[in-house]
């Protein structure tokens, strides 16, 4: 087991940062100084075109970011499959997931139960699902991504979405017209798959202050990538608890608006539980063929 916690936590990028002496940068300082005054309109053009620049990888998600971690954990993964020469059930421990932050979340499962939870209480678990469903779409066959491209619309971007996401006019309007082409699917989405990473990088944030990422890191440990069944089971229990909680007030408030939602978050939990860790953790009562 350690050779495998040593395989998670060795492979990290550290930016090493320039040692430049005082006398060096007086003198940077100086060369800049002399240059300005030679050249002041184009020095203020290049300023001008350093600040754009600044402000547009302010305003751009760590998309990318999040895209280079992917690859890297996949890597990992990968890795430890050849050492023990056979699919190894690993997932991402919490001390990763407090040095890498969203990225590492992202590409966890039984720590991914908790901001699941998180996000259902906040009210804002479509960002998720969504986020999820269109990493799926991105993987997915050409046909299969003709078949379901209609239904994630219908799910999270239309107007009558019952998930709704978030979303610009404008971005929201761009997806429309390019679906009605109905050609170069596998980046409709990646618009708006930036800006709802950006609303989940905001609630992550908040899920750090809260009771439930202090119950994660109790029940997963700090350095664990392997989690055994009960540690799973309860991780999973916060959610079917939330749907127990939520059916109760359906037939408290025998509301068909909150009826057709309740069912609807079903579902989606029940697909997040499959694809994570199979139908056998589902609950019997919710188990398909």
């Amino acid at each position: 087991m350690s050779k495998v916690r040593r395989a998670s936590i060795q492979e990290n990028n550290d930016f090493q940062l320039s040692t430049r002496t005082r006398k060096s940068i007086s003198k940077s300082r100086r060369s800049s100084l002399a240059e300005e005054m030679i050249k002041p309109s184009s020095s203020r053009r290049n300023s001008f075109a350093a600040l754009m620049n600044s402000i547009q990888a302010i305003e751009e998600p760590s998309m990318d970011v999040h895209k280079i971690y992917k690859k890297k954990v996949n890597k990992s993964f990968h890795k430890l499959n050849c050492f023990f020469g056979e699919p190894t059930p690993v997932d991402v421990c919490v001390c990763e997931i407090k040095k890498e932050g969203l990225k590492a979340i992202l590409e966890s499962k039984v720590p991914l139960c908790y901001f699941l939870y998180y996000l259902l209480d906040e009210h804002s678990s479509e960002n998720l699902f969504f986020f999820l469903e269109i990493e799926q779409f991105e993987k997915a066959s050409l046909k299969e991504q003709k078949e379901t491209v209609h239904s994630i619309y219908n799910t999270f971007i239309s107007n009558k979405a019952e998930l709704q996401v978030n979303l610009d006019d404008k971005v929201r309007r761009n997806i429309l017209d390019r679906l009605g082409m109905g050609h170069d699917l596998l980046t409709l989405f990646q618009p708006a798959k930036m800006s709802i990473y950006n609303l989940l990088e905001t609630s992550f944030m908040r899920f750090l202050d809260t009771k439930i990422y202090q119950e994660m890191i109790d029940q997963c440990g700090e350095l664990t990538i392997h989690y055994a069944q009960p540690t799973v089971q309860i991780a999973l229990d916060y959610l079917y608890q939330y749907l127990k909680q939520q059916k109760k007030n359906m037939k408290s408030l025998e509301d068909e608006s909150f009826v057709r939602h309740y069912e609807l978050i079903k579902r989606v939990i029940e697909k997040f539980v499959r694809n994570m860790f199979g139908k056998g953790y589902l609950p019997s009562k919710f188990k398909m063929n």
